[in-house]
């Protein structure tokens, strides 16, 4: 890096930590508040009539996809923080 281009390390090693942290906290609501809804929804509460059964039958496959996609989008945003603090620190070593 040219000394124009010089990294201001502290605010990017903050910033990178609080990414990691919002991904952290996004897993941990999906743990949270996103199990408890798949727990309610585990005997399905809409009941199992014609209209609940094809209830059941559109909502389960859309529940699975935004749980796992929660879950997903949490892991990618704690390793974006993870990436961008191992890129401040390589930047410090750098002649």
């Amino acid at each position: 890096m040219s000394d124009d281009d010089e990294l201001d390390f502290d605010p990017a090693w903050q910033g990178a930590r609080l990414l990691s942290a919002a991904g952290r906290e996004l897993g941990a609501q999906r743990d949270g508040p996103g199990a408890a809804v798949a727990a309610v929804s585990a005997a399905p509460p809409w009941g199992g009539d014609e209209a609940g059964q094809a209830f059941e039958q559109r909502y389960r496959p859309v529940e699975t996809q935004v749980l796992t996609a929660w879950q997903q989008l949490a892991a990618y945003v704690e390793s974006l923080g993870d990436a961008a603090a191992r890129a401040a620190q390589d930047s410090l070593e750098q002649p």
